[in-house]
């Protein structure tokens, strides 16, 4: 169970390391592996290229259920659980999964052949846990037959490629001393509106360069 980490800035509670976490688990032969992220917005869609499973977790009558109409996490889940289906929150709970399932009806599912499901459960009481953890298999399953499992891995590995590429360069342009004036200097014109962002960031990228490798430029 991987809980969200320090970032240093990335978005979900997404760390660095995060995927190398995962890879120490598999490597050390835990079958099931859940990664938390900090909360339910866009965000979080980041941990799409980490897992096989989607799972979103969303609460009845909080408005919560309104994140199955609008684009963003909803697009990418394969499993809704309206967590809490117990006392007088049953019905809103109820509710809620109806919201959830007609709006995931009008979106294209990101998995090939899987049809997202919606459930109500508690912790409190155990009801609809089962069923969570069902469809969750069975969602394993339909990816392996379909061979979507395999195509997503070798994605996710790409993407991971390009994340450390992107990460390690921003923070090496961030810390670098040699051109930290300048570059205050140059967030201080566009806060004024005075310089373009996309001038100031090829100046600094022109700079960067010039500091690494003489008058080479990217």
């Amino acid at each position: 169970f991987v809980r969200p980490s320090p970032t240093s800035g990335t978005l979900g509670g997404v760390a660095r390391r995060t995927r190398e976490c995962l890879l120490v688990l598999e490597a050390a032969g835990f079958d099931v592996i859940l990664v938390e992220t900090v909360g339910v917005g866009q965000s979080e869609t980041l941990v799409r290229d980490l897992v096989d499973s989607f799972l979103v977790l969303l609460l009845p009558g909080a408005g919560d259920e309104l994140q199955g109409i609008k684009r963003g996490i909803m697009e990418v889940a394969d499993v809704v659980a309206i967590q809490k289906a117990d006392g007088d929150a049953i019905q809103s709970a109820n509710l809620a999964a109806a919201t959830v399932l007609s709006a995931l009806h009008v979106m294209r599912s990101r998995t090939e052949g899987w049809d997202p499901r919606v459930h109500t459960c508690s912790a409190l009481t155990g009801s609809g846990l089962d069923d969570v953890w069902s469809s969750i298999q069975a969602h394993r399953t339909s990816i392996e037959d379909t061979g979507w499992l395999a195509r997503e891995r070798t994605r996710q590995r790409k993407a991971w490629l390009w994340n450390v590429v992107d990460e390690t360069f921003h923070h090496r342009l961030r810390t670098d001393d040699r051109i930290a004036s300048l570059v205050s200097d140059l967030e201080a014109e566009v806060e004024a509106g005075t310089r373009s962002a996309s001038g100031a960031a090829h100046q600094i990228l022109r700079e960067w360069f010039r500091a690494r490798a003489g008058d080479e430029e990217p």
